[in-house]
């Protein structure tokens, strides 16, 4: 894992967007924060909006910093104010 500063990011940019591509972790930090440039997920909208909702935790957790247990914790949630939702709402 490579960590740069902004400027030195910004210098060879390039570079570090090939290496980046190529796989390798590459971290931009500036103060106390540090972002990650890496490949991003190429979804089109209509591709996201038939996304089945495990699938969209999935991809969620495996973009982020999401921990199973939260994502887990997550659906729930969703899945109890789909069900109130429905209870209030009947077809």
């Amino acid at each position: 894992m490579k960590t740069l500063t902004v400027e030195e990011a910004g210098a060879g940019l390039g570079q570090w967007v090939e290496r980046a591509l190529a796989g390798e972790k590459i971290q931009i930090s500036q103060g106390d924060s540090i972002i990650e440039l890496r490949p991003a997920s190429a979804v089109t909208p209509d591709e996201s909006e038939t996304l089945p909702p495990l699938e969209a935790l999935r991809r969620l957790q495996e973009e982020s910093s999401v921990t199973p247990e939260q994502a887990e914790r997550y659906r729930r949630e969703v899945r109890k104010e789909r069900l109130a939702a429905e209870a209030r709402c009947p077809a």
